[in-house]
């Protein structure tokens, strides 16, 4: 908020889950982003959420935007463009399934921060995403049993 002075756009709900994300995000902040990205688990469901979050802190969801992005295709595009209703302004991210149709199987890869360097004389740290999704973590595996412990995020099965 101090480096964009309000200019802040879409935020990402599920760098720790999006169960964490609606318990830490606050009124303040969800004045101040013009959205959020559902880009894991349901989205259907997360619709529902944001809708919910949106109306408990007095904010008209009709002001704000879900911008949908992951695997998505034309058919799911429409399934969630009639569950969202004009509820919700909505908008989607589709990469994979229109930059490649020529029947190639897509390479259905994604570029994730893992270490970051705060400044030049300092440590690596290691970075972390919990995804909605069981099986899409991200990140050294001690950082993520520590963020998880730490955020109360029960363990999946076969973890």
């Amino acid at each position: 908020m101090e480096v964009y002075q309000g200019s802040l756009g879409i935020t990402l709900t599920d760098t720790y889950t999006t169960n964490i994300f609606f318990e830490s995000f606050n009124l303040k902040q969800a004045k101040l982003f013009d959205g959020v990205r559902w880009d894991s688990n349901d989205p259907l469901h997360f619709t529902e959420a944001t809708l919910n979050f949106y109306r408990q802190n007095r904010i008209d969801p009709r002001s704000k935007t879900i911008v949908y992005s992951d695997s998505l295709n034309i058919d799911r595009v429409r399934e969630i463009k009639e569950h969202v209703n004009n509820r919700i302004h909505d908008a989607y991210g589709i990469g994979t399934y229109f930059t490649n149709d020529v029947g190639a199987k897509p390479l259905n890869m994604v570029i994730k921060l893992t270490q970051v360097k705060m400044a030049e004389n300092t440590q690596w740290q290691y970075a972390v995403k919990l995804s909605d999704t069981p099986g899409k973590h991200t990140g050294n595996p001690k950082e993520i049993r520590l963020c998880k412990e730490t955020l109360n995020i029960p363990e999946e099965p076969g973890e």
